[in-house]
């Protein structure tokens, strides 16, 4: 079994990762509607169907005003602006120790979708580094890339 390390897998914005990102979460849900009636089940039984999926995902940031990916400063203007993102989730395709020039990339396959930051919080505490948080909300399906 191929196991995938947490620092290999990854979240992007527009093609770019988040800089000095610590953890990244994908997150999917189906609402699901009631369907039990008296045919099916005995009665006895509850019975549901899926009616709408919806999908977010999530990235946990050192604060910093560099870096080869998008910071703090560049999402903040995707939310206010509230701009429709691309964002994927996936493997990067390099094994390197430290992110190369230009950013990571990723390789398939990967999950993609259009989404918007609906969060975003900057965290300061006395003595520690500060950290920030975002939060996109799919807007539409997401989609698993193969090749």
């Amino acid at each position: 079994m191929s196991k995938i390390k947490g620092g290999d897998a990854m979240l992007f914005v527009e093609g770019k990762s988040i800089s000095y990102a610590t953890s990244h979460t994908l997150h999917l849900a189906g609402e699901t509607q009631d369907t039990s009636n008296k045919d099916e089940g005995g009665g006895g039984w509850a019975s549901s169907e899926v009616s709408i999926i919806s999908w977010d995902a999530s990235s946990d940031n050192f604060y910093s005003t560099d870096g080869q990916g998008n910071n703090f400063d560049t999402l903040f203007s995707y939310m206010v602006n509230k701009t429709i993102i691309t964002g994927v989730f996936g493997v990067k395709s390099s094994s390197a120790e430290n992110v190369p020039e230009g950013g990571w990339s990723y390789t398939t396959p990967y999950y993609k979708g259009n989404c918007v930051i609906n969060d975003l919080s900057l965290n300061a505490p006395v003595g520690e580094y500060a950290t920030f948080t975002a939060q996109l909300q799919g807007v539409g399906p997401l989609t698993r890339i193969t090749t």
